[in-house]
């Protein structure tokens, strides 16, 4: 019998209830004298495959506040539907972050774009809202999950960068924008936020290149021209 026909059942199910499960439920299969417990974390219609994590097995059944106690076996599997034998539900519970890691690697191995957008998104507009409530460094890490999903998602690599200068970690925002770039080489926002955080450390000659480099690609806009003089100032003193 193969591995996973081992932790997962026959193949077959016996309990058509379990077509009624849906994201979320917590539940087992036992075999052997061993509880085998899943949790549902998505459900693809089209295909009829459950996105499971599955925890260690167990000697008995756990109660539904010691399961987040439980060990994890394997973080995340695609799992047919049908292929549980008599799956019996525990209880529901909410979908934390934790539990999507596995999910998440496999939609970015099987470059699944439309499950990377939503997620990215999703993660984007909590950090959106962190931000408006000033919890710059929940934000930070939010912002981060979308960035790992979506690397060129230079929105959000912008507003990370943006939370560090809101923190007055001028060095982390550098980094990020100088990241931004690479993305888009020729961003007004980043080449002039890259000298304003240089002009916040004090390092006026690192700064000035920046100031005319945006001046030079918006030479309308008035704010890279007022730091630019004043950096001028700071170095002929």
């Amino acid at each position: 019998m193969s591995f996973l026909k081992n932790i997962f059942g026959s193949g077959k199910s016996e309990n058509p209830e379990h077509k009624d499960f849906k994201e979320g439920d917590v539940f087992y299969t036992e075999r052997n004298d061993k509880y085998h417990i899943h949790k549902l974390l998505k459900i693809d219609v089209e295909s009829n495959t459950f996105h499971v994590k599955t925890f260690a097995e167990t000697s008995s059944i756990p109660k539904p506040n010691d399961i987040k106690n439980l060990d994890v076996k394997i973080h995340h599997s695609p799992i047919n539907g049908n292929g549980f034998s008599n799956p019996k539900l525990i209880v529901n519970q909410p979908i934390v972050e934790s539990d999507l890691e596995g999910y998440f690697v496999y939609i970015k191995s099987t470059q699944n774009v439309n499950e990377i957008v939503k997620y990215a998104k999703r993660f984007y507009q909590q950090a959106h809202e962190l931000t408006n409530q000033n919890n710059h460094k929940a934000a930070i890490q939010k912002y981060t999950n979308a960035i790992d999903l979506m690397p060129n998602f230079h929105e959000a690599i912008d507003n990370r960068a943006f939370c560090h200068m809101d923190l007055g970690n001028w060095s982390e925002a550098i980094q990020g924008f100088n990241q931004s770039l690479q993305v888009n080489p020729n961003s007004l926002l980043a080449i002039f936020s890259i000298g304003e955080c240089y002009f916040k450390l004090g390092k006026y000659s690192e700064a000035k290149p920046y100031f005319e480099k945006a001046s030079q690609i918006d030479p309308s806009h008035p704010k890279p021209k007022e730091l630019l003089a004043a950096t001028n100032k700071f170095l002929n003193k």
